[in-house]
């Protein structure tokens, strides 16, 4: 929130993308949001461009809801309830119909819970003012401006790395320090040595007040630390120019430095609050309840291919809690923004997923990220992963699909540590068969023949009629090579092969009845609990 006062998108954050769904908004997510109203189908009420209009009590059927839609522009946000996807998809309609603003809102979130929320956060917006300087917050480079007029002297803003962020424009002499600290955004190596060297850098962290530093190749400087509470925000420099800097500089030095901590404060709270909005969008672009439009724009995915990256702790048991997650998904977050590509991050049912655009000339850049992401997650939080990257996507609307598609690879057996990163251009087989599998778990009757009747005897007999006609399939109908896979001379597993058509009708040499055999034997051994809904197999002749 800046001193141009509340906005759409910064609302959306303050509230969070499991209780608001934004259904349509021609206008963009970058609409003013100057007052809330209730609407009250007894009494008419003046609506403005700016309003957020709670429609309390109004069902997407009621007419009173569509005359309320169509009377509005798409400058005015019209909030309602939204009990089931039926309803979603009237709002949805009529915004789109009418060209009108629209959220959908939680049951779970009351009415006033969002009342009162949305006035004080319009509250607080109209109260942000500019600075005594009369710079507005977040503007870094007009601080800096402002700081080098008043100590006449370049001024250069870092950030806690020692990156440059912002750095005044006033035309005053620079030396090579400077130079470089702006065209590299970091200073020089051999000045960052030396301040090493002499203890320099760590004084200014455990100082409450600027520090004098002389380097031998430069003019003289002031720095001070941009302090939050204990946290070091970053730091603050002046070079010597036009005058000799004495404790005056250095006072007005400390003052500056204080507006900075304000301002890196407010920069942290909006991007915190921008990767939150980012992260509910995409959350419900997943689950299939986003308005694709919304969602590409937000994300930044306009116009251009991304793939969607999946991640999950290789471990048995059900999926990780979400506090858990927590510090995977700040890992896997920090990786794509530092990639300097527009991403968004998310979490739900213990898995981790990441958008991320790609280009012609980078084709396999998700994957380089899925691999080291996975290095880092086992040497950093001790946590063994693995990776699925969807194929390219181009609409927001295909983000579904593609989740179902990774969650596909990642359901795979872990065969060996080469596959704990799999990429669907690089695994279609895998994909496909896995597709396949699903189906034949949703439709359990396509589970049925002699393929059921033989893991049933595995399970209640202690056959092993299952393994034996896996290592065969698996060995594409070498007899020598799947009896080495089971330990048993080919002749034995061929006189298995025969009792298993003889006893429970599987022929292999019928190109059909292979065919259905190695589905289904897929199927039973990527998912054993199935094992547990067979009947119980009865008595067999010996």
């Amino acid at each position: 929130m800046g001193a141009a006062g509340l906005t759409l998108d910064t609302f959306l954050g303050l509230v969070g993308g499991d209780f608001v769904d934004v259904l349509h908004s021609p206008a963009g997510l970058d609409l003013p949001v100057v007052a809330v109203l209730i609407h009250d189908t007894s009494t008419a009420v003046q609506i403005n461009p700016g309003d957020l209009v709670l429609g309390i009590g109004l069902r997407a059927a009621d007419p009173d809801t569509e005359r309320l839609v169509a009377e509005v522009g798409p400058d005015t946000v019209l909030a309602f309830k939204i009990h089931d996807d039926a309803e979603r998809a009237r709002i949805r309609a009529l915004g789109e119909s009418h060209g009108a603003t629209v959220l959908a809102i939680s049951p779970e979130m009351s009415w006033d819970q969002l009342h009162s929320l949305a006035r004080t956060s319009i509250a607080s917006a109209a109260a942000t003012v500019p600075d005594e300087r009369g710079v507005p917050f977040g503007d870094l480079f007009a601080l800096a401006n402002s700081a080098a007029a008043m100590l006449e002297g370049p001024v250069i803003i870092d950030d806690e790395r020692m990156e440059v962020i912002a750095f005044s424009s006033l035309g005053d002499p620079i030396d090579e320090i400077r130079e470089h600290s702006i065209l590299h955004r970091r200073p020089p190596r051999e000045f960052m040595d030396w301040c090493e060297s002499t203890g320099i850098l760590p004084r200014v962290r455990q100082s409450l007040t600027p520090v004098r530093v002389v380097p031998p190749d430069g003019a003289t400087r002031l720095v001070t630390a941009i302090r939050g509470g204990s946290d070091i925000l970053g730091y603050l420099w002046v070079a010597e120019s036009k005058h000799k800097l004495d404790q005056h500089s250095a006072d007005l030095l400390a003052e500056t430095a204080r507006v900075a901590a304000l301002q890196l404060l407010r920069s942290r709270i909006s991007e915190d609050l921008d990767r939150r909005l980012r992260s509910d969008l995409l959350r419900n672009a997943l689950a299939g309840r986003a308005n694709a439009a919304t969602v590409q724009s937000r994300l930044g995915l306009d116009g251009v291919c991304f793939r969607l990256v999946a991640f999950v702790p290789d471990r048995p048991g059900p999926a990780p809690a979400i506090p858990e997650l927590r510090p995977l998904e700040d890992l896997v977050a920090l990786r794509v923004e530092a990639s300097r590509r527009r991403g968004a991050v998310t979490s739900c049912d213990g898995r981790i997923y990441a958008t991320f655009p790609v280009a012609d000339r980078t084709p396999d850049e998700p994957a380089r990220l899925a691999r080291e992401i996975t290095g880092q997650a086992d040497r950093q939080l001790h946590l063994r992963l693995r990776a699925a990257i969807s194929g390219e996507i181009a609409s927001a609307a295909q983000l579904a699909e593609a989740r179902r598609a990774a969650d596909r690879l990642l359901d795979l057996p872990l065969l060996d540590e080469s596959r704990r990163v799999l990429a669907f251009d690089d695994s279609i087989a895998d994909a496909i068969l896995s597709e396949i599998t699903e189906i034949l778990r949703e439709r359990p009757r396509l589970l049925q023949g002699g393929v059921a009747g033989m893991v049933v005897s595995d399970r209640d007999c202690g056959t092993e009629h299952l393994a034996s006609l896996r290592a065969f399939f698996d060995a594409g109908g070498d007899l020598t090579a799947a009896g080495r896979a089971v330990y048993v001379h080919r002749n034995t597993l061929k006189y298995r092969l025969t009792r298993i058509r003889d006893i429970f009708g599987i022929d292999v040499e019928d190109p059909a009845q292979r065919l259905v055999a190695q589905l289904q034997v897929a199927a039973f051994t990527a998912h054993p609990e199935l094992l547990a809904e067979l009947p119980v197999a009865p008595p067999r002749p010996h």
